[in-house]
């Protein structure tokens, strides 16, 4: 494992018993088993570990998402798994690369849906919009599911955000049509 490896999934390991405040750089080469000189030829600080943490996260299943379930079934599956990451990364200064996360992972795999499902009444935007309501629902949703894990169930939040997609691509879809039909 190199170095920035190893300081990422040390932090990831201390983020499960800490609070990301409690955890510094000290304490984190210790973990680690590294002297600070090498945290910070790599980073700058925590948050700056987080972000690169995200940036390249990858999420089991997704490749294999044929449809919205699947896509959010992954999603949800990995946010649980990642639950102390996640809530402590989106309470901290690197919130915004959890957040750039799952988007990212929304709209590169779920254009492919929308392309296939509206693609010729959809133009890049209208996809890039629609990723990004999809990805704003999917985080509250996700929020739910990790402030109070044993409450809420996965195949129902699923089912909500599935139907919850598929509406709002219909919606768009219809608003588009009616744009162009007065154009004419």
């Amino acid at each position: 494992m190199n170095k920035q490896a190893l300081i990422k999934e040390t932090l990831k390991r201390l983020l499960e018993t800490n609070s990301l405040s409690d955890i510094t750089v000290q304490k984190l080469c210790k973990e680690a088993g590294i002297n600070r000189q090498i945290f910070y030829y790599h980073y700058t600080d925590i948050e700056d570990v987080l972000n690169d943490y995200f940036l390249n996260e990858k999420i089991n299943g997704l490749d294999k998402a044929n449809a919205w379930p699947d896509l959010v079934h992954a999603i949800l599956m990995y946010a649980r798994s990642n639950r102390q990451l996640i809530l402590k990364t989106l309470k901290s200064k690197a919130s915004g690369a959890v957040e750039a996360f799952f988007f990212n992972n929304l709209y590169h795999k779920g254009k492919k849906f929308i392309e296939r499902q509206y693609g010729a009444t959809l133009e890049k935007n209208d996809i890039r919009e629609v990723a990004k309501l999809m990805s704003d629902s999917l985080s509250r949703e996700m929020a739910r599911l990790l402030s109070n894990p044993s409450e809420l169930s996965i195949p129902a939040i699923e089912e909500d955000i599935s139907k919850t997609f598929d509406g709002v691509l219909d919606l768009i879809c219809l608003n588009k049509q009616n744009k162009r039909g007065k154009k004419l």
